[in-house]
Parts: structure tokens; sequence; C-alpha cells
């Protein structure tokens, strides 16, 4: 990993808000083709959102609506009309980040630039734009892994070639994961950059950045999607495993974990606090790793403090930094002190217990792997079709054209680049020309004189004409072709480094030597008098550095001598920086000076020559910054094998990866041949697929807009409907229903909290084949003046396993002999209950007080007929 100049991060950025723009207008295309809404009404586009997606915006259209942000805000703050008849903190238990920051721009633009701007086009501009951030951060990630601008481009057409994998932004526009996704993204991407500056620099710096930043982006995260808590305590539990295959010295990776895990530490501090105390971000796993690995790393520092006091050279945990008993034993004493400390934050009344949605997650896990029913409300919640497993069929296609598709016609021309190079070194060579030898020797000359810094007035020396004619003979035996004769001699330096380390561990051993020298003097001063003290560790030092100094020159003659063609061996990025940080402290003389300067001449000039060599896998494809993005990259695949809504987190992981295996296993030198001929191959491969997908979001076949009628239902209850009545219905339209009518309601979509689950159950109850008392009961307890009902699931016959009857059913198992109530409420008269409007698809029943008898006439309701 190199240090990029001014001028490569200018274009990278440039690049990359090309890329920016370009997503922004390609997905505001496809919404506008797929919705029309700029033709829509205002009622017709508010219906367009469903599920939480809806409730999400009544929160943003109070916030605009209002004469000022602050006065939207302080309104959130006491909300009756979500769960009624109580009272909601909006800022405390929803997460409402993202239109709390576009409602507050949403004013500024409004009082100072564009007093026209409707609510919703600023709101729909704002979510095109964090999608621009993800396909940004995507290129940048991917260059910065594959050290290629062309990985980028490559991890971007990906993207956009195969974008029904991935995030549906233009089908769910409000989605929690469209907001928090670039956050997670940029907190990985800014990970991997402080990962492979310390692996390139070999010391950790800007730390109070590095914990600002990463701080700043889990916050945002957190408080923009539930799940994001989940990510990252599957990141924090990668990093903790791969730590022990990167051999970074001690006190370089106790810095590096501590600010790490403060920084997850303080980002949830944050949000903590910005969230006016949410009592389910300290109830979250993520906290309860990053305050495991917080504690492992201050007693890693401990113990690391108090051997360097008693003298001792070699750490006992030095091998087990993260072990596996380390590890648990960390993890139980943080739970452990993370449930005392919530126990008294309870009892003193500062937080209050959450609503159980780790307990809800938990029951459809068992649900998905089990194949249990844990719960009503479980079962409900696993039969949404976004939380449906991804089809085998539809992933084998992607796995065919991005991975097995493309790497067999790789693996094609691998084989092919073979074969000509074995027929090429098997044929016997054609007799070379007078002048072609003549060039290939003066080619030789040229490259022996920068080599050894010598001028052809030093060539009367008899080593030195000794070594010349080793490299004639070199070049010889390579038949005068001057290409074989520079992988030739590639070959004979790959096998120097042995050698190389065991001159180098001589030198760091003398230079230990000194030191040690050094301390004994030091220790002799402090006894004696003040001249001695001035006069005798200088000389002693001086002689010891005299006889290193003699020794490495001898030492440099033997190799010389041993191997005439060998140049100056290329350094690896980590010993080259180890050097330099121990040079630090010597002082440079002049000659010292010229030496370095001249080395660096030389191999510049040798760099254009040594671009043909033969391709050798890279010793950095075990980096942590790469080995940590691979095997987050696995866990999302996982995770969105189970889930088909989170599989865009695997599918936008190996867009990163993808286009860097190649490139830095195989050709992590010769970068031009896989990028003009791998990288064409891979781009063919992939087209037909994607330029059909693409055409397909643009024009779609199957695509049909919802035709449910909602917008009928929606004008009937607002023109038939008391301002204050009370509805509660389907978790899919309950929220729309409250957004374009403005009426309370009593359930919504957030099924993982407790309180709403027990509140969904009772309203569905109306699907059971419970009793009509026992439902009037149930509902009048939640003071729900209508009920809406879906009239697809009042067929009294049992479809599938996701059917609402069959889920009663299987809970219900002694009420099977009774008909489903809403099936008999529709065809038959029920004491409290009166059906007042139904379409196709919806039906409203009114309910009254038992206590109260009237007769109305059905001719004088608005209703229309099924």
């Amino acid at each position: 990993m190199r240090e990029p100049n001014l001028y490569v991060i200018l274009s990278h950025a440039l690049i990359g808000s090309g890329f920016f723009f370009l997503y922004v207008q390609h997905v505001r295309v496809i919404f506008e083709t797929r919705t029309n809404i700029q033709q829509l009404n205002q009622l017709e586009r508010e219906a367009l959102l469903r599920r939480e997606d809806a409730l999400y915006y009544a929160f943003y259209k109070r916030l605009a609506d209002g004469p000022d942000f602050w006065h939207g805000y302080e309104q959130l703050k006491n909300v009756t009309d979500i769960e009624y008849p109580h009272s909601v903190n909006v800022l405390q238990r929803f997460y409402v980040l993202p239109e709390l920051v576009t409602a507050y721009f949403f004013h500024v633009v409004r009082a100072g630039f564009n007093p026209m701007v409707q609510p919703m086009q600023f709101y729909l501009e704002f979510v095109w734009l964090m999608g621009g951030v993800t396909l940004l951060v995507l290129y940048l990630y991917g260059t910065l892994l594959s050290e290629n601008v062309f990985g980028g481009i490559y991890g971007v057409i990906s993207y956009l070639m195969f974008h029904s994998f991935v995030a549906k932004i233009y089908e769910r526009p409000l989605a929690r994961e469209n907001f928090a996704f670039p956050f997670i993204f940029l907190q990985m991407f800014y990970l991997c950059i402080c990962i492979g500056r310390i692996i390139h620099r070999q010391r950790h710096t800007s730390r109070l950045f590095m914990i600002f930043a990463m701080s700043l982006f889990t916050a945002c995260a957190l408080l923009s999607w539930q799940f994001s808590t989940f990510i990252f305590t599957t990141q924090i539990l990668i990093v903790m495993t791969s730590w022990n295959v990167c051999a970074l010295p001690t006190g370089l990776a106790n810095a590096f974990a501590l600010d790490y895990s403060l920084s997850h530490l303080l980002g949830h501090a944050l949000a903590f606090v910005m969230s006016h105390g949410n009592s389910q971000l300290l109830f979250t796993w993520q906290l309860s790793v990053s305050l495991s690995l917080f504690l492992i790393t201050v007693v890693r520092q401990l113990r690391q403090v108090r051997s360097r006091r008693l003298g001792h050279a070699h750490d006992p945990l030095q091998g087990d930094y993260f072990s596996l008993k380390f590890i648990l034993l960390a993890q139980l004493f943080a739970s452990s002190m993370q449930g005392k400390l919530l126990e008294l934050l309870n009892r003193a009344g500062v937080v209050s217990a959450p609503d159980g949605a780790h307990t809800h997650y938990c029951d459809l896990l068992a649900h998905w792997a089990l194949q249990v029913n844990v719960g009503f409300v479980a079962h409900v919640s696993a039969c949404n079709p976004l939380y449906a497993r991804i089809a085998w069929s539809e992933l084998w296609q992607l796995v065919k054209t991005m991975i097995v598709k493309p790497y067999c016609m790789y693996g094609v021309v691998m084989l092919a680049m073979f074969f000509r190079r074995w027929r090429k070194s098997g044929a016997p060579a054609s007799a070379a020309s007078e002048e072609q030898r003549e060039r290939a020797r003066n080619y030789v000359l040229e490259d022996f004189l920068e080599e050894h810094r010598v001028s052809m007035g030093d060539m009367s020396n008899r080593q030195t004409e000794q070594q010349l004619q080793q490299c004639f003979k070199l070049l010889e035996s390579c038949d005068h072709d001057y290409e074989r004769y520079k992988r030739a001699q590639a070959r004979l330096r790959q096998e120097q480094p042995p050698t190389r380390d065991d001159f180098m561990q001589d030198i760091r051993r003398l230079r230990a030597q000194i030191h040690r020298n050094s301390d004994k003097q030091r220790k002799e001063r402090a006894q004696g008098t003040k001249d001695d003290e001035e006069k005798q560790p200088e000389l002693h030092q001086d002689e010891d550095e005299a006889v290193a100094e003699e020794e490495a020159k001898e030492k440099e003659k033997q190799e010389t001598a041993a191997d005439p063609t060998e140049t100056l061996p290329s350094k690896s990025p980590e010993k080259e920086e180890e050097q330099k940080d121990q040079e630090e402290h010597k002082p440079k003389t002049e000659a010292d000076s010229s030496s370095s300067c001249s080395g660096q001449r030389r191999r510049k000039r040798s760099g254009s020559r040594r671009s043909s060599v033969v391709p050798t896998a890279n010793a950095q494809i075990l980096n942590l910054h790469y080995m940590y993005s691979f095997l987050q990259m696995l866990v999302f695949t996982v995770i969105g094998l189970a889930v088909r809504k989170l599989f865009f987190l695997s599918f936008t992981q190996g867009c990163v990866i993808a286009p860097t295996i190649c490139s830095k296993v195989w050709y992590h030198r010769q970068r031009n041949i896989f990028w003009s001929v791998s990288l064409a191959v891979f781009l063919l491969s992939m087209f037909d697929p994607g330029m059909v997908n693409i055409r397909e979001e643009y024009f779609p076949t199957r695509y049909t807009q919802s035709g449910d009628d909602l917008d009928s239902m929606l004008e009937w209850i607002k023109l038939n409907t008391e301002r204050d009545a009370v509805f509660a219905g389907p978790v899919e339209i309950i929220g729309t229903v409250h957004l374009t009518t403005k009426r309370p309601i009593v359930n919504h979509a957030h099924l993982e909290m407790r309180q709403m689950a027990d509140r969904t159950e009772h309203v569905y109850s109306v699907y059971s084949r419970q009793q009509s008392s026992d439902i009037y009961n149930q509902c009048a307890q939640l003071k729900i003046q209508y009920l809406i009902i879906s009239l697809d699931e009042c067929t009294n016959e049992v479809r599938d396993d996701c059917d609402l009857l069959a889920i009663w059913d299987d809970k219900q198992p002694a009420y099977q002999k009774y008909p489903q109530f809403c099936h008999e409420l529709l065809h038959k008269n029920v004491p409290s209950f009166l059906k007042v409007y139904a379409n196709e698809h919806y039906g409203i029943i009114k309910m009254f007080s038992q206590s109260v008898q009237i007769n109305l006439k059905h001719n004088k309701m608005p209703e229309m007929s099924i």
C-alpha cells in the first residue's frame, strides 16, 4: 500500500464525483419512470409509501410543515396519535436522524434560497444523494484494495449492472438502510485506511482524528437503522480474531485496538445522548463486545508497562493477545458489568428497560434456523416478503455471471499465456544477429555501470572486470535476449533475501550490543567521577560503532563477491520503514547522504526496465485491511442468504472484493496485463445480462403499480370520519392511513417493539376463529373506533403457511372447529360490529359499545359493494 500524492487524490476525487452524480441521476430517472410522481397529487404521492416508510415520512412532514425546525422538533417529543392513547417521544424511540437532518436543511433552503420547494421532492433528493455517497465510497474502497483505479471502476460497473441485487433505493426510498449503509460503508472504508496506514508506516498517527471520525460514522449509523448494531458487532469480532495473523509490534497493536474500541464506545455514547436516552442502545451486543475489547487492551497495556519496569524483554502475553480464552473471559465480564450497570440505572429511574427488540430478532432467527413457531408476531414478520430467503435460481444466475463465467474465461487466457511461454522456452532460439548482440551487450553494460556506480575508468580493476564478464556470460546463456536476461537476473535477486536477512540480523545484533554497552557504561558513569562520566561512554561508543561499521563493510564485500550479478536487492515496504525509523536516531554524514541519493537515483533509472517481471504472488494479500474486508463479505453473505432484504450487504461488499483477487494474487507487478486483458474479459462476460438488467430497471416488463385501490379508501376516511377517530388495521397500510388522513392509530409496523407486537396481535385477532365477544374486548381495550381489514385474508380458507388464519390455527388449535370471524363479519350481522366501507381489497368496520343499541340503515351509509 503506497502513500498517495496530491494529484492521485484529486484524480480519484474527480472520478468518484463523476460516478456520484451519474448514480444520483440514474436512480432519480428510474423512480420517475416507475411512479410518474410528477403527475400525481399529494394524496397519491403519499399513498406510495407503506409500512414504516409512511410512519417516518409523517415525522418528517410534521417537522417540515412547522413554522421553523425547532417547532416540529418539540412536537416530536410528545406524539399521541401513533400509539393512541399513549404519548411517545419519537426522538427517543424511533430512528429519525435522517428526517431531522433533511427537515433542518429543508427549512434553510426554503428560507434563504427557494421558498417554493416541495417537502417530498426535497426528501427524495436527499435519498438520491445518500445513494450517490454509497457509490462514491464503493469506488474509493475498490481502488484502495486493488491498488489500481480500474479496480474501483470495475466495482462500480458491477454495482450498476446488477442493481437489482443491491438495496432497491427506487422501490423503497425511505427504508432505513438507505440512510445508514453509507455511514457503515464509510466507517469500514476508513477502518481499512487506518489499518493500511499502520502496516505501511509501522506507527499509529492521527489518533484523535481516527477516534472522532469513526465515532461519528458509528453514531450516525446507529441513529438511522436498528440493524446497524449487529453489523458493527460482527466487525469487532472479525478485527479481534484476525489480529493474530498480522505481525505488528505489541505497542502498536495495543494503541490501535484501544482507539478502535474507544471509537465504538464513544459512538454509542453519542448516539445515546442524541436520541434523548434510547435505552435500546444500552442493551446491544455491540456495546458488550466493544467493552470487552477495551478491557482486553487495557489489561494488555498494563502488563506491557509492568514488563518494561521489571526489565523483561519478552512479554508473556505476546502470543495470546487475542486468545479465545481471554476473549471469552473479557466478554463474560463485560456482559455482566453491562447488566449490573443497567439494573442500577433502571432502579434509579434514569433509563427504562427496552421493549424487547433483540428478543424479536432472536425469535426470527429461531424461526428461520430451527423452523419452530416461537410466537404469532414473529411468524407474521417471517412471512414478510422482504424477509424471505433469496431464491437459489436467482443466486446461481448471479454467481454464474460474476464468478464462474468470467473466471473460467480468465483461466483460458492464463492457460494460453502459459502454453505460449512454454513453447517459446522449449523451442530452439534463432541465432541473433551481430547488431542485436551488440545492442544487448550495450544494455547490460549500461545497467552494470548504473547499478554498481562505476565509470569506464574503473573497468581496469580486475574484480570489476570479473563481475562484468559474469553478466555477459548470463546474457550469452539467454541467447542475447535482453528480456530473458532481466528475468533471469530477477530470479537471482529473489534467491538473495535469506542472505540479506542474515546480514540485517547481524546488524541488529551488533546494534543491540552497542545499546547494552551504553547502558552498562551509563551505570558505571553514575558511580564514578564527573570526568569519567564525560569521556568513557563516548570513547567506548565510538570504538563499538567503528567495529560494527567495519564488520558491516566486510559482510557487504563477501556478499558482492559471492554473486557478481547481484544488484542491490529491493526491500519490502515493511523493512524499508523499519530501517528508516531506526536510522532517524543516528546523525547523517555527507557520505551517507550522497549514498542514499545515488541509491534512489539508481532505483528510479532501473525501475522502468523492471516492468516485465514474471507474475508472482503478492505477500501483502494477508494484510489485515484486506483480510478484514474479505471476512466481512463472508459474514454479509451468510446474513444475506438468510434474509433477502439484507443481501445487498453481501453484494455491495462483493463488488469491492471481486476485482482485487486476481490482480493482487497473480499480477501484483504486471498490472497492465491484468487490467488490459483480464478486465476486458470480465466486462464482456457481464455485458449481456448487465445491459438487460439496466433496461429492465428503466422499462420494467413485470413491474405493476399497486392496484389495491387504497386511494379511494383514504378519500372516504377523510370525508366520512371524525378528525379524532381512532383507527387500527394491517401494518402494511395503517401508517399510510395516519400519514394521509392524520387520524390517530393504535398500531404500526415496528413489530420488534414488544408493546407494539402485543397491540398488533390484538388487532389481528379479527382474522382468527375466536368468539365475537373476545375480539370485541381486545379491541375495546385499545379504544379502537374503526378497524380496517384485508379482504384477501378473510376467505375462511388456508392456502399456505403464511395465511393469517393458518398462523392463528397453529397458535389456537382448539378453535379450528369455528368459522373465521372476519368472514362471518362480512356476510352476517354481528353485534357491536358494522361494516361501513368496502372495496375489492379492504373493508372498514365501525365498532359500537355493547350498551348502546343503534339501528342503522345500510342504504344511508356511504358504502361500496364488494
